[in-house]
């Protein structure tokens, strides 16, 4: 039976997006982009056999991440008002507690990435709904956002998620907020508009909020999320941070050191671009995308990660 205390205050768990610095060497047979299988099926259980086989020196979850998104990310639970647990949302291990040691890998739901899971948005989540069912040496660890949600159901889980890993983990939050007292208790922190399995979950966050919380565009969602759960204090729902994020939206100066949008392209022209670029050589979705920038031409990140992806599997072929 649960104590009076816990019933008063019941927990909090924050969930992070891990990042792709790590503060130790990836070998390579623990990058996802070294796997040559094609069958997902077969990529995904090689993969897991080699995280579980590792022999290199295992690390702390919360000491193997490194940048500025990770710094911020890891402090998110010192500002609130009451302790919380800190969660990893990770490719490569699944859902992971902060003090979890795991081998240094590479792998993201970054789309045209060497280390991506997959190809598209369905790849993306049915590599996380397979992370979810992976028995992994820690079996009283929870799998998955929904199972953590399943054996707490009082308790408040704020999610702060990247566009990518938002819809890789898309399922396993809708099935979360099912499991909770009240819907009101899960918050998703980040973009709006791109997820329409759980618009109702999002908090929004937007670049006009750079100017008020400084840093990168990708530290953002977190960034902002530290300033929200400290103006929200005690008063912990989804209802109560959107009415700190509109505020702070609408309060927010102009931000004059952002790069001015150039030339706005068609799919059928990106791909065109891609197919030309890696004609002339080998070349990465980030690489190809700031030369595109640099020429004065525009394309959202995630679109050209997913329209990379899309045209390398037809180079490859």
């Amino acid at each position: 039976m649960a104590s009076d205390d816990a019933a008063d205050h019941p927990p909090i768990h924050v969930i992070v997006t891990c990042s792709n610095r790590k503060t130790i060497a990836v070998p390579d047979d623990l990058r996802l982009g070294h796997l040559r299988q094609q069958g997902s099926d077969e990529r995904f259980n090689t993969w897991t056999e080699r995280l579980s086989a590792a022999t290199v020196p295992r690390v702390l979850a919360h000491d193997l991440y490194a940048g500025e998104h990770w710094h911020v990310a890891r402090q998110l639970p010192t500002r609130l008002s009451r302790p919380a647990s800190l969660w990893i949302c990770s490719a490569g291990y699944g859902l992971i507690a902060a003090n979890s040691a795991i081998a240094p890998y590479a792998a993201t739901f970054a789309a045209g990435e060497l280390d991506s899971v997959g190809s598209t948005p369905a790849e993306m989540r049915a590599w996380w709904n397979r992370l979810t069912t992976w028995r992994r040496l820690e079996l009283s660890q929870p799998r998955s956002i929904a199972d953590l949600a399943s054996r707490e159901p009082g308790a408040t889980i704020i999610a702060v998620l990247s566009e990518a890993y938002m819809r890789a983990c898309a399922d396993d939050l809708r099935r979360a907020a099912d499991h909770l007292n009240n819907q009101e208790q899960l918050m998703v922190i980040g973009p709006p508009g791109r997820c329409a399995d759980i618009e109702d979950l999002i908090v929004p966050v937007t670049a006009n909020l750079r100017p008020l919380v400084g840093g990168s565009l990708q530290a953002l969602n977190v960034r902002v999320a530290a300033r929200l759960l400290e103006a929200a204090a005690n008063e912990l729902s989804r209802a109560t941070l959107r009415k700190h994020a509109e505020q702070a939206t609408s309060s927010a100066p102009p931000d004059h050191s952002r790069r001015l949008g150039g030339q706005r392209l068609t799919d059928d022209e990106v791909r065109s671009y891609i197919r030309d670029r890696l004609a002339a050589g080998p070349g990465s979705a980030t690489g190809l995308l700031r030369l595109l920038r640099q020429s004065g031409q525009s394309c959202e990140q995630a679109r050209f990660g997913l329209l990379f992806t899309e045209v390398a599997a037809e180079v490859r072929r």
